[in-house]
């Protein structure tokens, strides 16, 4: 898959004063570091960014005036209260080197699973892999179809693409398939049943305050 093409132009000014006047002009500051090179100031179009982080996969072409950097989203900064975007951290990478990055796991096959009451229990959500920049895959897919009942998958179960290294705990447990627990209301009732008996006379003699001397 290709990566996002995202347009940018380098920052000539820094400051809140001039982020504030970025963002009211629909642009959003961010920065590039990273690969041995020093930090660059940039910004960018808001609805562009806002797409490039909707787009599957992790790589985004950053074409900064017709030279190619490819970068990793670092971090993303929004408001806290409206949600708007705020600036953003870019990485550059080496594309020849492998990275540590963690990627989602997705469950598929719910649904050709046998009517055994079984219910599947997602135990970890996400995983950290070592592979090149190239060859990160969208998501670690578990199919559970065929997992039988009270049974667990663990992270030495999971299917990988070529060229990706599981950096986890081969013995983590990462999806389950069990019976709901039942829940046993026999207290309960029985706990109900004597409260009705008895009665609201024997609640008010309970509650009747003693006399005390003067």
């Amino acid at each position: 898959m290709a990566n996002y093409q995202l347009n940018v132009e380098e920052r000539t000014q820094t400051g809140k004063s001039y982020a504030r006047q970025l963002r009211a002009a629909q642009k959003v500051p961010a920065v590039i570091y990273g690969s041995g090179k020093g930090s660059t100031p940039i910004e960018a179009q808001l609805r562009d960014v806002e797409r490039a982080l909707a787009a599957h996969g992790s790589l985004i072409d950053l074409n900064l005036g017709g030279a190619i950097r490819t970068v990793l989203v670092k971090d993303i900064h929004r408001d806290p209260v409206r949600g708007t975007l705020q600036h953003l951290d870019f990485h550059e990478i080496d594309l020849t080197k492998k990275l540590e990055i963690t990627v989602p796991i997705r469950i598929v096959g719910e649904d050709r699973r046998p009517s055994d009451g079984g219910v599947v229990q997602t135990l970890l959500w996400e995983v950290e892999v070592l592979c090149l920049p190239t060859d990160i895959p969208e998501a670690i897919t578990v199919d559970v179809g065929d997992v039988a009942l009270e049974s667990t998958l663990n992270v030495a179960d999971l299917e990988l693409p070529p060229g990706v290294e599981i950096l986890a705990d081969p013995d983590e447990a990462v999806v389950k398939v069990g019976v709901p627990a039942e829940v046993d209301l026999g207290a309960e009732d029985e706990a109900e049943e004597g409260a009705l008996e008895a009665g609201p006379e024997d609640a008010g003699d309970a509650a009747e305050p003693q006399e005390t001397e003067e």
